[in-house]
């Protein structure tokens, strides 16, 4: 997997920002998280203009078979109650893949019974703030706001022509919490993101078991579900992404 270094600008900004907040001191609680794992994709429709444009399941360029995916998250708790997290989440998938009829996308035609290269990028960054409002023996629970920056893409390549639809934007998303204790080391967590509205939808949920191994290490494993997408003038697309989930986390 290649690194895109404006990317971790944009995380090591994001970091920055965070660590300048009013009332910040090194001693509150941080740690630090990084996830990877598999993904593939049950669906990802898409019609770019969608009037006009042609309706075509982008699984049939990328292919629905495992690729590998990263993810990394800043955690930071203030207090007893207040959390924040800076999340970097990049996802991307290429493939090749041929067409009977002809497809419009964007503002090009492209031929059917010709290969189509196509690359498919959805990448977001995200701020989150979230209230604990239980905290009592076993159970931790809390809720809190989004605000998420995706950076979108599909472009489709054949020999003579190419087209792309970009996509950089701000979407709000609620965000819930709950982690039930097993014991003194295990834990089930479910962390959520979603939002609906009448443009469009998106959730990023996932159930994982957590296993602390030191006061300072611990590690998690489950599933994740990235699923939603827009219907407006310019675009029709809805994806549902799942993921096979492993990660690490340190706390400093």
């Amino acid at each position: 997997m290649k690194v895109n270094c404006n990317n971790f600008h944009a995380l090591i900004l994001i970091i920055g920002l965070i660590l300048t907040i009013p009332g910040y001191t090194y001693s509150q609680n941080i740690s630090f998280e990084a996830e990877t794992g598999i993904f593939w994709f049950s669906q990802n429709d898409v019609r770019i203009p969608n009037e006009g444009g042609t309706k075509f399941d982008m699984t049939d360029i990328t292919g629905r078979n495992a690729a590998p995916y990263y993810r990394f998250r800043l955690n930071i708790r203030l207090g007893d109650r207040h959390n924040i997290r800076a999340l970097f989440a990049p996802l991307s998938k290429i493939g090749t893949g041929v067409f009977d009829e002809d497809l419009f996308f964007e503002d090009t035609l492209f031929h059917a019974g010709v290969p189509i290269d196509g690359i498919y990028q959805f990448n977001t960054y995200r701020l989150t703030y979230r209230y604990t409002f239980y905290d009592r023996k076993s159970w931790i629970i809390g809720a809190g706001v989004v605000a998420l920056i995706r950076d979108a893409k599909v472009e489709l390549i054949q020999p003579g022509r190419s087209d792309a639809n970009t996509d950089l934007g701000f979407v709000p998303l609620l965000h819930i919490y709950a982690e039930r204790k097993l014991g003194n080391n295990f834990s089930i967590i479910l962390d959520g993101e979603s939002l609906a509205a009448k443009q469009g939808r998106a959730t990023d949920a996932s159930l994982a078991v957590a296993y602390r191994f030191s006061d300072r290490w611990s590690t998690f494993a489950g599933y994740r579900v990235l699923e939603g997408g827009a219907d407006v003038d310019e675009v029709y697309n809805f994806s549902w992404t799942n993921f096979g989930v492993a990660g690490i986390k340190l706390d400093f």
